[in-house]
């Protein structure tokens, strides 16, 4: 019993005299030396970076488009985002124009809530670079909830097959006026993604041609299964198929870059959660542990960031909410190790390597929300007065 007390009582000093400075930056500019110091030394023989975000602050976008440049010199040239390929295509696109804002802002005005985390004028500098340095774009995830319209706008744009197109048209528009149901009556239950039913999708499917309609529309029924579970409050069962989804797209981009260079490099900007290894706070192997894996069977490794506002503002980007952008203040919810590093940061951007603190002789003294931090990310990066990301016009 004296033993266990002592050994108590020497875990809870060490772990007062925990000290993070020594395994930190704190800089004002992403430009600057120190921050490229602490990129080049961990982007040399990784295969994938992962950002996970925040959603609604315009720094995370800026946090990627720095990392970005800086990994052109280790031979990345995509992008991969959380949305559905048919998105990121148009993303691509429009950032490759010279009225790029225009055409997001008309998409946006067309379809709104149609562009998962990128209907803002800040992203779309992030994209303009990627296009710039004539990389790639992949999107990996769901089709958005209010996005039917759009997949089958483009669908009956682009298709040859008329009996499909004929079939698309009236679906357009049923998901346009449940959209617009949703929108007057605030109730997310209205969109069509709730309506789209087997009986439709299997006639579509048979009448599609095409290898990537079938995509297309095999994502809308994956896409209705994801959102289905969400709202019966099948929590698990959402995340983890949404998650298999991810999976599956990413690996039908990744074989056919192989097709051109044997191990692709990608940088991910995705929600916190798809960027964490290992068991995620929604119980399962995400994207990132795929990544993970995959880059230590290719001899080389990948790099896992976490990118979080202290406090600020925040665009909610919900087409119903009465007010776009609030107020936040997330450092209660840091871990107490953080809380504690938070009274000494005086510039933008608080940058901690996470890595050496998994060695023994803190692994025992630090907090359990501080160890799933740790053992889930490689570098946190918090942001000091976060902006709110802009609207389109």
């Amino acid at each position: 019993m004296i033993l266990l007390l002592v050994l108590s009582t020497s875990l809870l000093k060490a772990q007062e005299a925990l000290d993070l400075t020594p395994y930190s930056i704190q800089v004002e500019s992403l430009e600057d030396a120190a921050f490229k110091s602490f990129m080049d030394k961990r982007l040399d023989n990784t295969q994938f970076v992962f950002v996970g975000e925040q959603h609604g602050i315009k720094e995370v976008g800026q946090f990627t488009n720095a990392v970005y440049n800086y990994a052109q010199a280790f031979d990345y040239k995509t992008l991969c985002v959380e949305t559905d390929g048919v998105m990121a295509n148009h993303l691509k696109s429009w950032a490759s124009a010279n009225n790029s804002l225009d055409l997001f802002s008309q998409a946006n005005k067309d379809f709104t809530f149609s562009i998962p985390f990128y209907n803002n004028s800040d992203d779309i500098a992030m994209f303009k670079n990627v296009v710039s340095k004539k990389g790639a774009v992949w999107g990996i995830d769901q089709t958005f909830i209010g996005q039917f319209r759009f997949n089958f706008d483009y669908m009956i744009k682009t298709t040859s097959n008329k009996k499909l197109k004929a079939k698309l048209i009236p679906l357009k528009k049923k998901a346009e006026e449940a959209f617009q149901v949703a929108l007057e009556t605030k109730d997310f239950n209205a969109p069509y993604v709730y309506k789209y039913d087997k009986a439709t999708h299997d006639d579509l499917m048979n009448t599609a041609k095409s290898d990537e309609e079938k995509e297309i529309i095999y994502q809308l029924w994956k896409t209705h299964e994801i959102y289905t579970y969400f709202n019966e409050r099948k929590i698990y069962a959402n995340n983890n198929v949404r998650g298999k989804l991810m999976k599956r797209n990413f690996m039908r981009y990744y074989r056919a870059a192989q097709k051109k260079t044997a191990t692709p490099k990608v940088i991910f900007k995705l929600g916190a959660n798809h960027a964490a290894k290992g068991l995620t706070r929604t119980s399962i192997y995400d994207i990132s542990s795929l990544g993970s894996e995959l880059a230590i069977s290719n001899g080389m490794g990948s790099l896992h960031f976490i990118v979080m506002g202290i406090s600020g503002q925040v665009a909610v980007g919900n087409p119903m909410s009465p007010e776009p952008i609030v107020s936040f203040d997330n450092a209660e919810q840091f871990p107490e190790e953080v809380q504690k590093a938070i009274s000494s940061i005086d510039k933008k951007y608080y940058i901690l390597d996470l890595v050496p603190l998994r060695a023994s002789k803190y692994r025992r003294t630090l907090s359990d929300g501080f160890k799933d931090i740790v053992f889930s990310y490689d570098v946190i990066v918090l942001v000091k007065d976060a902006e709110a990301l802009s609207g389109l016009k």
